[in-house]
């Protein structure tokens, strides 16, 4: 197990850095996060920012010191993921639940890109050892350790608080687990974990609660309730976070096909604690509103720990999982590292066009800013404030992500424009349903050219482009957003791409 985990390590660190994508959105926008050190930021809580100060502290700000502490976040978790199956399991068990982690998708991808996921894991896995050594009588060191655990797992992300549900679930399941808690130790665990996170806190009380208040908007409960359908995506997209054979293993356990009991004192419904609630709460997020891939993530730590043991007497459906999943996970590291032509040839350009193309449109869109002599660079959406902030950090000229809604959505749009700046604006426009929206904002909207940067291609042949629509903009005086100025502009567009291919 330890070979494996070793080698998968030096497999994603040299994939990080031979590889030739650009940062992607989130990642860029950690970055300069991390520019600053807080206790909180726009949408996250502060670790991620941190892990990336450090790192580009000691290896410069490149693309490969950004991403490069990803593999061995996930390494550490999936460590402590073996030290918490041998001790509930066995060593054999904690070693297949440890390979069955490093070699989930989502794992492997997360391993070549640093997200808050990989940022959590580590301390989700160490928090489950940590649970069970406390349930069995751990001292107040193991408690502590807990503590620790719980707190900066909440500083990487926020769903580590589907942590303390599990442990509320244990204490009304499992009376080993309910002693363990109210008692000394219990305390101290609560209470060292309440230390780590009330400065985060106080950063959001003192910051109109930003970090929390995108968290909830990510739910989007304001727009149509109720959709079944989103159910059967839901479990699709679980078979791609982890692994086709995984998921429907942990599936059959869940309905009593398994081949070893759930354990010694009840291990199997203590670690369910820790999958069912994560797997029900966003299967309703789902239904209700919305849910991304990747929110049910935290489930799989304990979810690799059952299948490892219920399915321990019958290898040949751990083997198939590893095997599906290291194949995926093989693909995923030479796409990681290919060149362009051949990602054209594989038919893979559509999936990485977002970590693409940012150096190049940063290069020519400061360089016509200088030639037009702009006061500053308007874009309209935050994918592309961030990959311009990132690749185009000497540029002469502020970065502003236009404001649709007046007030920021996002951490693009705090800065907004201002009369220092609005004499010669530079717009570059990705979209073309917004253009009359943004030239209504402005005095003057003068067409000056076109930014095209090719991406590569798609399956069908068709070239996949990154087109910015140039105008040069003034007298910057917003409207104000009615739902009849909302109104108006539907279905408004100006200059749309062309469908490829061209039809007459």
């Amino acid at each position: 197990m330890l070979g494996v985990l070793i080698l998968l390590l030096l497999l994603r660190v040299w994939a990080i850095l031979a590889s030739p994508l650009n940062l992607y959105a989130d990642e860029a926008q950690y970055w300069r996060w991390a520019q600053e050190l807080a206790w909180g930021y726009y949408s996250k809580p502060p670790m991620i920012a941190w892990v990336i100060h450090a790192a580009t502290a000691v290896f410069g700000d490149s693309e490969a010191a950004v991403r490069i502490t990803a593999p061995f976040l996930h390494t550490a978790a999936a460590g402590f993921l073996f030290l918490a199956g041998r001790i509930i399991f066995s060593a054999k068990t904690g070693a297949y639940a440890a390979l069955l982690y490093a070699l989930m998708p989502a794992v492997t991808l997360s391993s070549n890109v640093l997200s808050t996921d990989g940022v959590l894991m580590p301390f989700w896995c160490a928090a489950l050892f940590l649970g069970w050594r406390l349930r069995g009588n751990g001292g107040l060191w193991t408690a502590a350790g807990l503590g620790a655990a719980l707190g900066i797992g909440i500083l990487a992300k926020y769903a580590m608080l589907y942590f303390l549900i599990g442990l509320a679930l244990t204490c009304l399941l499992d009376a080993p687990m309910r002693r363990a808690l109210i008692s000394k130790g219990g305390a101290l665990a609560l209470a060292v974990m309440a230390l780590i996170i009330a400065p985060h806190f106080a950063w959001n009380a003192a910051n109109e609660f930003q970090t929390v208040g995108h968290t909830l908007d990510n739910a989007n409960l304001g727009g149509q309730l109720f959709n079944p359908e989103n159910a059967g995506t839901f479990f699709i997209d679980q078979m791609g976070v982890f692994g086709p054979v995984s998921f429907l293993g942990l599936l059959a356990g869940l309905a009593g096909w398994r081949t070893q009991p759930e354990g010694p004192g009840g291990a199997g419904r203590w670690l369910l604690c820790f999958v069912l609630p994560v797997l029900i709460f966003i299967l309703g997020q789902a239904v209700l509103s919305r849910a991304h891939a990747n929110w049910a993530a935290t489930a799989y730590p304990g979810a690799s720990l059952l299948v490892a043991a219920w399915f321990t007497g019958r290898k040949g459906v751990l083997w198939s999982s590893l095997g599906v999943n290291a194949l995926i996970a093989a693909i995923f590291l030479v796409a990681a590292v290919l060149p362009p032509g051949m990602t054209r040839q594989m038919g893979i350009d559509n999936a990485l066009k977002r970590t693409r193309g940012w150096d190049t449109a940063a290069q020519q869109l400061y360089a016509e800013a200088d030639r037009l002599g702009a006061s500053a660079v308007l874009v309209d959406e935050r994918e592309v404030w961030h990959g311009l902030d990132y690749y185009g950090q000497d540029r002469d000229v502020p970065l502003i992500s236009w404001r649709r809604n007046l007030r920021p959505k996002s951490f693009s749009e705090r800065a907004a424009l201002d009369s220092t700046n609005d004499s010669r604006i530079l717009v570059a426009s990705l979209h073309a349903r917004l253009r009359p929206m943004l030239r209504d904002d402005f005095a003057a909207f003068e067409p000056a050219g076109q930014i095209r940067i090719e991406l590569g291609a798609r399956g069908n042949g068709c070239p996949i482009t990154r087109v910015f629509q140039l105008y040069l903009a003034s007298g910057y005086d917003p409207a104000e957003r009615t739902a009849d100025w909302t109104a108006a502009h539907k279905d408004r567009e100006e200059f749309p791409e062309p469908p490829c291919p061209v039809t007459d």
